[in-house]
């Protein structure tokens, strides 16, 4: 009798061990991604085949579906603000003094002329949109296939996540069109270790169809795990600041 006890129980740890849900790994790896509350310094630099475009941004985000961003520079894009709360997206405009809200299908709009979006700086849509499966895993990594959701506000087809273990750190997306073409690269790198988590610095951002599109981001001065005032996710701390 004992020894079938111990042998069932051999039986169920081997299983427990063996499932890995993949919902729960893509939670962990955007976990990861977003690095909870934040507040931090963005210098963003867009490159195109004959000039290159330098931003910098100050962020404000409670890791989740809040954030606020302030353009600091250059000059003549300064005092632009853009505001999230879960899908609700609103757009600070200094020169008309108006506040205009973008639609929820605007989450993947070009954020500020470059090859990101406004999902890719803030939000969790990897979770909220796409649903995932595991495509290959070893000791040392993962990787998933995310599909889109029905009703899912995404112009991508899929996407293919990978993430190194063990903390399931994120290294690299690609997002591929309906037609099942590579589209799009996004990779991290430069992590930071915030509170048991592996947070990427830096951000590039690739347009596989155009060549020499190409974007990345550097965080700096980044301050984590404080608590952001509730005033700063607020329409008014789009012109006022918080």
């Amino acid at each position: 009798m004992k020894l079938r006890l111990w042998l069932l129980g051999l039986l169920c740890l081997g299983l427990g061990s063996a499932a890995t849900d993949p919902q729960a790994v893509l939670k962990a790896i955007v976990d990861n991604q977003r690095g909870g509350s934040v507040r931090a310094t963005l210098t963003l630099s867009v490159t195109r085949p004959d000039r290159q475009t330098q931003y910098v941004l100050e962020v404000a985000s409670d890791g989740n579906e809040r954030a606020i961003t302030w353009v600091k520079a250059p000059p003549r894009e300064a005092g632009q603000a853009f505001l999230r709360v879960g899908d609700n997206i609103q757009i600070y405009n200094p020169t008309l003094k108006r506040i205009l809200r973008l639609p929820p299908s605007g989450r993947s709009d070009s954020f500020l002329g470059s090859d990101l979006s406004y999902s890719d700086l803030t939000g969790r849509d990897l979770e909220q949109d796409f649903t995932a499966s595991i495509s290959a895993e070893t000791e040392g990594g993962i990787t998933l296939e995310l599909v889109p959701k029905p009703q899912a506000p995404t112009p991508y087809g899929k996407l293919v996540l990978q993430a190194s273990k063990p903390g399931f750190v994120p290294r690299e997306v690609l997002y591929y069109d309906q037609r099942g073409q590579a589209v799009r690269k996004i990779t991290f790198a430069q992590f930071a270790q915030v509170g048991g988590r592996s947070f990427p610095t830096q951000t590039t951002v690739e347009d596989l169809l155009r060549t020499g599109h190409r974007t990345s981001v550097v965080y700096s001065n980044y301050r984590f795990g404080q608590a952001i005032p509730e005033s700063c996710f607020s329409v008014r701390a789009l012109e006022a600041g918080c």
